[in-house]
């Protein structure tokens, strides 16, 4: 006997996949590579970040000013941010495409929130250029997106990491693992909460399902958005403990580094996975 739970769960399932036919029949008719994806401004010529010269010339790209281990942009010249100088930090280090501004925010919502799982394609771009610069010496084995409870993939009707995941992995012939790891807890809104309260609030939130996948693997978390680092690095602890070799980061956008508290209730959107 299906449970009263378990029956809307699947009833959540049928009618995102009955929004996602009619999404799909409209974007057969109104292709989105002829059109800005922010601000919907005609493109010129196809763009494979799918911006127009204006809204892509309004993003920050994060450069070398940034912390080495979780890659934010640094306010100063110190090597080390001092969130990540004073939290323990499991992944051997992150990188971020973009800062996590108002363009970036825009996409950032557009797929989450706005059924646009097309975003994804072009977010993958980013990273395809992100990991060309920053991954190029190091031979992942594979890649694993920030996982979401079955309960809100089934009511967002895809994993947005999965999503800005797909394309890039394919350009690098890389394999993306989605049965390694496991979202197994839901836990408050990270983007409520300061900095040492995100540390708590992600502790065994997430389970490694296949350990024997994971010895000796050097690993690629890949996410939309990082804000303190502590969700990856959570991921990372539990892939280390069950004998990875490494685990590195990637997201598409970061948020700038936030010396007091660093209360993102601003940035609501980024972490609620």
């Amino acid at each position: 006997m299906i449970s009263g739970e378990n029956c809307g769960i699947i009833k959540q399932i049928m009618i995102v996949k009955i929004k996602r036919f009619f999404e799909k029949a409209l974007l057969e008719i109104f292709v989105d590579k002829y059109n800005c994806i922010i601000c919907d401004r005609e493109l010129q010529e196809e763009s494979r970040l799918g911006l127009c010269p204006q809204c892509l010339g309004e993003m920050t790209f994060i450069g070398e000013k940034i912390c080495k281990k979780c890659g934010r942009l640094q306010l100063n010249e110190a090597d080390y941010c001092l969130t990540c100088q004073n939290n323990l930090r499991y992944f051997d280090f992150a990188r971020s495409c973009v800062a996590y501004d108002d363009k970036a925010k825009e996409i950032v919502r557009g797929l989450k929130f706005g059924h646009r799982k097309y975003f994804g394609k072009y977010v993958s771009n980013f990273l395809i250029d992100k990991y060309a610069q920053c991954f190029a010496d190091i031979e992942i084995d594979y890649i694993i997106p920030v996982p979401l409870t079955k309960k809100r993939q089934a009511e967002r009707g895809y994993n947005q990491a999965q999503a800005i995941a797909q394309e890039f992995a394919e350009h690098y012939g890389l394999e993306i693992k989605t049965d390694i790891v496991a979202k197994v807890k839901q836990n408050k809104e990270q983007a409520k909460l300061t900095g040492n309260e995100r540390e708590k609030n992600v502790f065994e939130v997430y389970g490694v399902i296949k350990p024997e996948e994971v010895k000796d693997k050097k690993i690629l978390i890949v996410d939309d958005v990082m804000t303190t680092g502590s969700t990856v690095s959570e991921i990372a602890r539990i892939l280390i403990k069950a004998k990875a070799k490494n685990v590195y980061a990637l997201t598409f956008a970061s948020t700038n580094y936030k010396i007091t508290g660093e209360s993102l209730e601003d940035d609501k959107v980024d972490n609620e996975n």
